[in-house]
């Protein structure tokens, strides 16, 4: 592709980033402003990448089906419009906040992983996907550590007040309950992008890394499960029961599990 279309689809792919970020908090802290500012900025990328789009078309004069950027990235303009449209026209809610963060992912696929600095002895370094993937799944971590340590003292202050007694120490639960719910939300956007990384990198890895059995990706999805089914009820229908919280205590436990005590079968 030329230069010109490769600008174009980055600047699409950061906008469709920051719209998954703004549809993030929108989802969270419950301001549909955040939400409309987040569909704009979809629009906008979409805008952008059909120019680019039609302009490789103009300058190449090459079949639309001859390589691969050129096909995800209409995939990805017809899976977020699509999105949209079922949204303004249905009652279908949340489909763009789904949506968008695999989109970014799709058009980040075919710019960034044949990317290789074969230069690098570091293999995060030498594989810039690999490195994001890596980093992610840790900004993930981080923020489902913080949601197991509010989700303990919620559940702490709740036995305490189940006695009659108040724990001045810890937070109130309702702090510790929106705690939680932000930090999970929060760790579990950013390891959604790791994980879905991780697996594109897991089945397309440029060159032979991983056996075929490896098992420390595949045991990132109960954490994921967990995570998911928890936000689910807290988010959605709006479940403010304790026994929730246990969800998050028991996925980051298998995370760590996961982190600590399984190793990648690298073949070198």
């Amino acid at each position: 592709m030329t230069t010109a279309c490769i600008i174009t689809l980055t600047a699409s792919l950061f906008l469709y980033f920051l719209a998954s970020v703004l549809l993030h908090i929108s989802f969270v802290i419950r301001r549909n402003r955040w939400g409309e500012y987040g569909r704009y900025l979809i629009i906008a990328g979409l805008t952008i990448q059909m120019f680019g789009m039609f302009l490789h078309a103009l300058l190449s004069s090459s079949s639309p089906f001859s390589n691969m950027l050129v096909i995800v990235s209409w995939l990805v303009i017809v899976i977020l419009t699509t999105a949209l449209l079922a949204e303004k026209f249905t009652k279908i809610r949340y489909l763009v906040f789904l949506v968008t963060p695999l989109g970014f992912v799709a058009l980040l696929y075919p710019l960034l992983m044949p990317v290789e600095f074969k230069e690098s002895e570091m293999i995060l370094l030498r594989f810039p996907w690999l490195g994001a993937h890596v980093a992610l799944t840790l900004f993930g971590y981080v923020g489902q550590a913080l949601a197991f340590c509010t989700a303990v003292t919620y559940l702490l202050q709740k036995n305490k007040l189940k006695r009659g007694t108040l724990n001045q120490y810890l937070p109130a639960l309702d702090t510790a309950a929106k705690a939680t719910f932000y930090f999970a939300s929060a760790g579990f956007f950013c390891f959604s992008l790791g994980l879905s990384m991780g697996l594109i990198w897991y089945f397309d890895a440029p060159g032979e890394f991983l056996h075929g059995r490896d098992l420390k990706i595949w045991m990132a999805i109960p954490t994921w499960v967990l995570f998911g089914i928890y936000l689910y009820r807290r988010g959605i229908h709006r479940d403010h029961s304790g026994n929730l919280k246990w969800l998050i205590i028991i996925g980051f436990l298998s995370a760590m599990i996961n982190l600590v005590g399984i190793r990648h079968d690298y073949v070198q």
